[in-house]
């Protein structure tokens, strides 16, 4: 058995935390954190768009990627558009923004009344690439439409993992810079280290 070693560090028992010590420990130590920049049309047509930075891709048989919402918005009560579309419509669009883009991502964070769409709002220009899925962000190099494989829902989450098949990828081709969530800010993940 290994010896228990003494470190300068501190080990925390996790539940002793309070749910925001618990996130900032969480968001400070898991980077980059890859940005999913989702677009979802609710049944009335509005288009929505919001960042989640707690989203990875979770296996390529099936090609899914995950993505985790809170159920409510803070401050209004109802439903996380995200949330409430991906349930009834089954469909979403992830662009993955690019360094660049990051004040766009960063406006489409704030909480909006379901009737108002973020790409309206902020001006964002979109492009609807299938019609059977909502439009991506103009200006971004890669994309996946995806549609709702199923969700892992349980009373005690406050944030519910959503996982998303890959239907459709969309690139131009082209080398790009992605916006990643360091902490509580942004940044990008350059350079990029190559074994010789």
């Amino acid at each position: 058995m290994a010896k228990i070693e003494q470190l300068e560090g501190e080990l925390i028992q996790f539940d002793s935390l309070s749910p925001s010590e618990r996130y900032r420990a969480m968001v400070e130590s898991i980077v980059p954190r890859p940005i999913g920049w989702i677009s979802t049309l609710s049944p009335e047509g509005v288009i929505n768009l919001a960042p989640f930075s707690y989203f990875s891709g979770v296996g390529s048989r099936p090609p899914l990627v995950m993505v985790s919402i809170g159920r409510r918005k803070k401050g209004v009560d109802e439903p996380k558009d995200t949330y409430r579309n991906l349930l009834e419509t089954g469909k979403g669009a992830i662009s993955i923004p690019t360094l660049s883009q990051w004040r766009e991502v960063d406006k489409t964070g704030a909480v909006l009344p379901s009737s108002e769409g973020e790409p309206e709002k902020f001006g964002i220009e979109m492009i609807r690439l299938h019609p059977d899925y909502p439009p991506i962000v103009k200006g971004v190099h890669r994309a996946f439409l995806v549609s709702l494989y199923g969700t892992f829902d349980r009373e005690e989450l406050a944030t519910i993992p959503f996982f998303l098949k890959i239907d459709h990828f969309y690139t131009t081709g082209k080398e790009f810079q992605p916006l990643a969530r360091l902490g509580s800010g942004y940044g990008g993940v350059s350079p990029i280290l190559e074994e010789e």
